[in-house]
């Protein structure tokens, strides 16, 4: 079996999707749990975009070891050198340099001409040799692009010393046999010895798994992909889908060194911390891609499990039978269950969630995992110099004008405020607003039951934009006002830190 090159985008290219974002510590911790996924590369992000970008790969690329450790940069020396030093204490560092081959992207993107572009790639590549690290580059939107262009740039990386070329499909308009035959095609005239092939697809007609699997089947050893398939515009090829197709498609010769059995955790970390909702019949990863609803596929499952299962759910880590805490759950049971999730906490942390756990017994009869996993991230998301609620109370009803009045504690200082608005939730934004000096503009607002039961803790995802900046905040709580004044606070948090 010969070895396909994983490499993981969640972390940039998945926080393109406007329902996505990622503070540096939640890079850090989805990227822990990447590695324990097993992904040979992980896509950090883009330092030359903020200074957020900048210190969460640099988190990464201390703190985590094993998976290569990739950048983002222009091909332009001073977004090199900031992609340089993110990656100076990675175990193993990437940069990863992009330029359009298209004629549309080239004029209306950089208004490069072929032979600027051509020499800016191979000046870049040379620069960055001296660095040390790997270096792939990505020929941006190469399937709209001339043939012979292609082949002209794809010689002239090869020959500045490039490890990867990465073929992307930027707009997600290929179709597998364009694909395939591209591939194909620039392998061979390449020659052996060329450097590794690698594909990146995004989804826009809902093709970009079959056209990765198209790739590597034509030759190409690597492909990019996000977990659940998220990212800008309609997303991107879904790692667990090219994964999986190649576990089970064993006769095309092909493997990657994915542990499946963690991509159930994998998915669950990357929906606590985002709240972005993964659609119950998504493949691989649905909370629907395992139910047999049909009594005719029911008793054949009984006997069988492969009559209408090509994927077992225990393959990717699905519990086909949770353990469900309750009142009667000790410590240990609780620990127990955080292992399985995947968390690791410090005493204090752990102690912090066994308390919150404590608190929601109270409140709920069964716990799922989907309540730990809310409680957990609950409590990992807290920093210092954060608001966080104390208390609240609402007056509403029939024929009133609805009142909230809100206390908010920020390190050892209690502050509170009161307020009118056209609905309890509006008025208790209202009064944090107050408190923080800070005036958001709700952009979305989405909230779900995360279990079954009238007892069900409700999340509550949104989307605000607070001082020209549109951050996305969630909060879970049993009561709907309280989840929501939870996610206000979190946008507001990360409004806060980002002044720091």
């Amino acid at each position: 079996m010969e070895q396909v090159f994983v490499v993981d985008t969640t972390l940039r290219d998945g926080e393109q999707s406007p329902e996505i974002s990622f503070n540096p510590e939640e890079k850090l911790r989805f990227a822990q749990q990447l590695a324990r996924l097993g992904v040979d590369v992980i896509d950090a992000g883009y330092p030359a975009l903020g200074k957020d970008d900048a210190q969460a790969v640099a988190m990464v690329a201390q703190e985590v070891k094993g998976p290569v450790i990739m950048a983002l940069a222009q091909p332009d020396p001073q977004e090199m050198e900031e992609a340089m030093e993110a990656l100076r204490n990675a175990e193993r560092g990437r940069i990863h340099l992009y330029i359009p081959v298209s004629p549309i992207q080239l004029k209306y993107m950089l208004n490069l001409s072929p032979d600027e572009a051509i020499d800016r790639a191979s000046t870049s590549i040379r620069y960055a040799r001296g660095s040390g690290l790997e270096i792939e580059f990505t020929l941006e939107d190469a399937f709209r692009a001339d043939r012979g262009f292609i082949l002209e740039m794809a010689r002239t990386v090869q020959e500045a010393g490039v490890n990867f070329i990465n073929l992307s499909d930027t707009v997600g308009g290929a179709i597998p046999s364009h694909v395939g035959k591209m591939v194909s095609w620039l392998r061979d005239e390449l020659g052996s010895g060329h450097p590794i092939l690698s594909i990146h697809c995004h989804d826009d007609l809902g093709m970009a798994t079959a056209n990765s699997v198209a790739a590597l089947e034509a030759g190409a050893r690597q492909f990019h992909a996000t977990i659940g398939g998220v990212g800008t515009r309609a997303g991107n090829a879904a790692l667990e889908e090219i994964v999986m197709a190649l576990k089970i498609w064993d006769d095309l010769g092909l493997t990657t060194q994915v542990n499946t059995q963690e991509l159930y955790r994998t998915v669950r970390m990357l929906m606590a911390i985002t709240g972005v909702v993964i659609q119950p019949h998504k493949a691989i990863i649905g909370k629907a891609a395992y139910v047999h609803k049909a009594e005719s596929h029911l008793m054949a499952v009984v006997r069988e499990k492969r009559t209408f299962e090509i994927v077992k759910p225990e393959d990717v880590g699905y519990p086909r039978s949770p353990m469900i805490l309750s009142k009667y759950s000790g410590r240990l049971s609780f620990e127990d269950k955080l292992r399985e999730l995947g968390y690791s906490l410090d005493s204090d942390k752990l102690e912090a969630a066994y308390q919150r756990f404590r608190e929601l017994v109270g409140k709920k009869r069964e716990i799922y995992d989907e309540d730990v996993v809310a409680l957990v991230e609950d409590v990992l998301a807290k920093r210092p110099g954060a608001f966080t609620l104390h208390e609240f109370s609402i007056s509403s009803g029939s024929g009133q004008e609805p009142m909230a009045r809100v206390a908010l504690l920020q390190e050892n200082s209690l502050r509170e405020a009161s307020s009118k608005g056209s609905g309890p939730i509006d008025a208790a934004f209202k009064a944090i607003d107050e408190i923080t000096g800070f005036k958001g503009r709700l952009l979305n607002y989405a909230i779900k039951a995360l279990t079954e039961g009238k007892d069900a803790l409700g999340e509550v995802v949104l989307r605000v934009r607070i001082k020209g900046e549109e951050v996305v905040g969630r909060g879970v709580a049993t009561d709907i006002v309280e989840a929501s004044i939870k996610a206000y606070l979190d946008g507001v948090n990360r409004v806060l830190r980002g002044e720091d």
